[in-house]
């Protein structure tokens, strides 16, 4: 038998079965998912796909952005200021506050257009440390961080991909350790990187280590 790995336990161990048992069953059936979830869009999210979603879909030259390698000021000027990086934050952090289902819609009609322009928009709404510091964050970082992340004027990316360990959190090498220094709590962290997303406009990255407290 083959070893099992840290993260394939991992899945293993997680939750119990749903409708993947149906698929493996040989006779799946979508009434199961129907009868459980009622998704929707809501007025907001509805208008915000057939205006600010359309009309950027219209800027969006894929062949041109591939060749430069970069989406022209214009466009990243639209979805700055139409709040497209900040559409999970909620409306009192200046966000849109849309639902995942919200959110999982624009990036599809978005890709239709273009797949960089889709996960450039993707990236900060899931991966990013946006929701990170909606659920973990102290009132200070939250104040401070999310209306510049709603708007743009900072820029998210998530740290987890590495040269060795690809994006296999549970084989990651990195790691970084709970200390003192100065009377000042932190985190002494070594990494190694690659291929992250956004990181060369970004001003604020989620990082993926393994972290331990000596004490």
């Amino acid at each position: 038998m083959p070893k099992i790995s840290p993260t394939e336990a991992a899945a293993l161990n997680a939750g119990t079965i749903g409708f993947d048992k149906d698929i493996f069953s040989g006779n799946p059936s979508l009434q199961s998912l129907k009868d459980k979830y009622t998704v929707a869009l809501s007025p907001d999210e509805q208008s915000f796909m057939d205006n600010e979603v359309e009309q950027l879909c219209t800027m969006l030259d894929d062949y041109q952005l591939t060749r430069d390698r970069d989406m022209p000021p214009e466009v990243w000027k639209f979805i700055r200021e139409k709040k497209f990086l900040g559409m999970i934050i909620p409306k009192e952090y200046g966000g849109l506050g849309f639902s995942g289902h919200g959110h999982s819609q624009v990036v599809q009609k978005i890709s239709t257009r273009s797949g960089s322009a889709a996960v450039t928009v993707m990236v900060p709404n899931s991966l990013g440390p946006g929701e990170l510091l909606m659920r973990y964050g102290t009132e200070e970082q939250k104040d401070y961080f999310l209306p510049k992340l709603s708007t743009g004027e900072l820029i998210p990316c998530f740290g987890l991909t590495g040269p060795r360990s690809g994006s296999d959190a549970a084989s990651m090498p990195d790691g970084g350790k709970v200390c003192v220094v100065d009377g000042k709590l932190g985190v002494k962290a070594t990494f190694k990187k690659r291929y992250i997303t956004l990181a060369p406009v970004a001003g604020v990255v989620g990082l993926a280590f393994k972290c331990e407290d000596p004490d």
